[in-house]
């Protein structure tokens, strides 16, 4: 019987399937997933076929194994000819197994030098990527590859695995790869979680805010506005329908998915505005904009011409505007923040959650400002904090609604 399922809406699936013994266990993965309703299409390193052929797998999965980069073309089509790009650009759930420490070697270092490693250099910013490591004790126990592994998951990775016991070589440790019913369920559980958000509506805060002085100056801070583009495209791929508020970013971290309605704003005061108008319909709001505290209590309506000397600025407070709209809240709402604190933290958050009336808030730190990758730790209103680690912005993302969906009625 499957352990699969198959009440979860279809997906395309691609496995990569990598020259480990474990390879073997990978054919009942992908003949569950089939007989679940998804679309799976299975890559082959070289190595790979040496342990299962792929007319195996294209019996199982009823599609055909691409083996080769450049096989030869059977048609003019797109799928013929660029075949580490179709279907790879259009997959939803990608998975490395068994992945071996070259494979996780390659993929870690962004290198493509065959189908499976191009294919996972080709997949859309919204797939979910996931990899089952398999190999010997000893080399899964070396610092290098711990490091990759390390590194694949601040990329967004999802690791499975690996378990403990008798290895093919003979030898016994951690190595083995995840049994085949342990992935299913990982993966029914994400695909389940694809539309846990339809038919929601979702307010994101994004972004820095800019408090001028004059036309030209003025008191901002380093927020990319990537913390925010993650959040809106995971939610927007999970069905909800997402506005979008951001302070001044660039456009190359906009996000770009259906059912996100952005709005560019500037300062504190404009994003409050905006975020009342929105506030009342929304059934969660994430505040991950990098609000400045203060402004500048005078604007000048020119630019100020520089003088000798120091020069006061005298600065008033801008709207708290979490606090502001939390007091507006209608029930059946979740709010969730952001605290970015240096050193532990933790005790400003809490103190920041409980004066905010939040559900829960996320602590960060001063290195994920502008960066791709940070440190969190979810923290709710009445729980122990949950250190997540060195996470992708994409990865926290994913975490966080992972957290809401599993807590449908309550709160994170």
């Amino acid at each position: 019987m499957s352990v699969f399922s198959d009440t979860s809406r279809p997906a395309t699936i691609l496995i990569g399937v990598c020259g480990g013994i474990a390879a073997y266990k990978t054919v009942e993965v992908v003949s569950q997933l089939r007989k679940a309703g998804h679309d799976v299409h299975v890559l082959m390193t070289a190595s790979a076929c040496r342990f299962v052929t792929p007319l195996t797998f294209a019996a199982v999965s009823g599609n055909r194994v691409l083996t080769e980069s450049f096989p030869e073309a059977t048609g003019a089509s797109s799928d013929a000819l660029y075949p580490h790009l179709y279907p790879a650009t259009q997959a939803d759930v990608f998975v490395l197994m068994p992945a071996t420490a070259n494979m996780m070697s390659c993929v870690a270092e962004g290198a493509g030098h065959e189908i499976v490693s191009m294919s996972a250099l080709s997949l859309p910013a919204s797939c979910h990527r996931v990899f089952c490591p398999a190999m010997n004790v000893e080399m899964w126990q070396q610092q290098v590859v711990q490091d990759n592994a390390a590194r694949m998951a601040e990329r967004g990775w999802v690791q499975i695995g690996p378990d403990e016991g008798i290895l093919a070589c003979g030898m016994e440790g951690e190595g083995r790869m995840a049994e085949p019913a342990t992935i299913l369920e990982q993966l029914s559980t994400y695909l389940a979680a694809r539309d846990a958000l339809a038919g929601k509506r979702v307010l994101i805060l994004s972004g820095p805010t800019h408090e001028y002085l004059d036309p030209v100056r003025y008191i901002g801070n380093a927020s990319s506005g990537r913390m925010g583009r993650a959040l809106a495209e995971v939610a927007a791929d999970r069905g909800a329908q997402v506005q979008f508020i951001t302070g001044p970013v660039d456009q190359s971290v906009l996000p770009r998915r259906s059912g996100i309605s952005v709005q560019r704003v500037v300062s504190a005061e404009s994003m409050l505005a905006a975020a009342t108008d929105a506030f009342t319909e929304a059934d969660i709001v994430i505040f991950a904009a990098a609000v400045a505290d203060y402004r500048p209590k005078t604007q000048l309506p020119e630019k100020g011409a520089k003088q000798s000397g120091d020069w006061a600025l005298e600065l008033t407070a801008t709207p708290d505007i979490a606090a502001t709209l939390a007091a507006k809240r209608r029930a059946g709402q979740r709010l969730i923040g952001f605290a970015l604190q240096t050193g532990d933290g933790v005790a400003e958050a809490q103190g920041k959650l409980s004066a905010k009336h939040l559900d829960g808030i996320i602590l960060n730190h001063p290195e994920a400002m502008g960066s791709e990758a940070g440190t969190y730790t979810f923290i709710r209103k009445d729980g122990a904090p949950e250190p997540w680690g060195l996470l992708s912005k994409p990865a926290c993302a994913a975490k966080l609604w992972d957290q809401i969906a599993s807590t449908k009625g309550g709160e994170p």
